[in-house]
C-alpha cells in the first residue's frame, strides 16, 4: 500500500527503480579536448568549458571534474503517481509522460522546448511513439522540476515489446535511457 511506504522507499521508487533510471550521456561536441556543453544545469549545478573526461564529464577551468547526470522517470506510471501524491494518484493521464531531471542543461525558452520535438524519441521494436508536447516541469510540483515529455498512448507499449528507449539531445549532449518493460509490472499490469 502506498500509504505505508517509507520516505526512503518513495525516494528509491522516484530516483532508482524500473520507472526511474539514470540515462547514459554522450557529449558530441568534444573538440581538441574541450567540451562545448552549456554551463547551466537543470539541477541547479553550474559547469563550464574544460577538458573532456569519460561518460559525458568535463574538467572545469578550475580543474574540478563536472559530470553530466540525468534521470528519466515515467511520471504517468501509477506507482510514480502514487509516490508523488502519497497514495492519491488520480486518473491515468492520456499520454505517457516522462520527466528528465538532474545535472543537465535546462530548457528555459519556448524555442528550446520546440526544438526538442525534433530531437526526442520514445522507441520500441523499431517503432517510434509520437511526441505530442514538451514543457518545463513546474518548480513547485512534487516532480522536482525537469523537462516533461508527453508521448501518445495511441501506439501502446506492451510487455512483449521487451524495452522502450527514450532519447533526446540537449545542445551537444545526447541522453539515452532504456527501460525493461517486464520489470515495470505493478499489481499485475504494465504501468507506464
Amino acid at each position: 500500500m502506498p500509504s505505508a511506504w517509507t520516505d526512503a522507499e518513495i525516494q528509491q521508487l522516484l530516483n532508482k527503480s524500473p520507472w526511474a533510471k539514470e540515462g547514459s550521456i554522450n557529449d558530441t561536441a568534444r573538440r581538441g579536448g574541450l567540451s562545448s556543453a552549456p554551463a547551466r544545469g537543470a539541477g541547479g549545478r553550474r559547469g563550464g568549458r574544460g577538458a573532456a573526461g569519460p561518460n559525458g564529464s568535463i574538467t572545469s577551468p578550475s580543474g574540478s571534474l563536472v559530470k553530466w547526470k540525468a534521470t528519466v522517470r515515467w511520471e504517468s506510471a501509477l506507482p510514480v503517481r502514487e509516490a508523488l501524491q502519497r497514495g492519491a494518484p488520480g486518473e491515468a493521464p492520456p499520454d505517457y509522460i516522462l520527466n528528465m531531471f538532474g545535472d543537465v542543461p535546462g530548457v528555459d525558452t519556448d524555442s528550446g522546448i520546440e526544438s526538442l520535438k525534433d530531437l526526442t524519441t520514445l522507441a520500441h521494436k523499431g517503432d517510434q511513439i509520437k511526441l505530442n508536447r514538451v514543457e518545463a516541469a513546474p518548480k513547485d510540483s512534487p516532480s522536482a522540476g525537469g523537462t516533461l515529455f508527453y508521448f501518445s498512448r495511441q501506439l501502446a507499449l506492451r510487455v512483449t515489446d521487451k524495452e522502450a528507449i527514450f532519447s533526446t539531445k540537449l545542445g551537444p549532449l545526447e541522453v539515452k535511457c532504456k527501460f525493461t518493460l517486464k520489470d515495470m509490472l505493478y499489481r499485475g499490469s504494465l504501468e507506464l
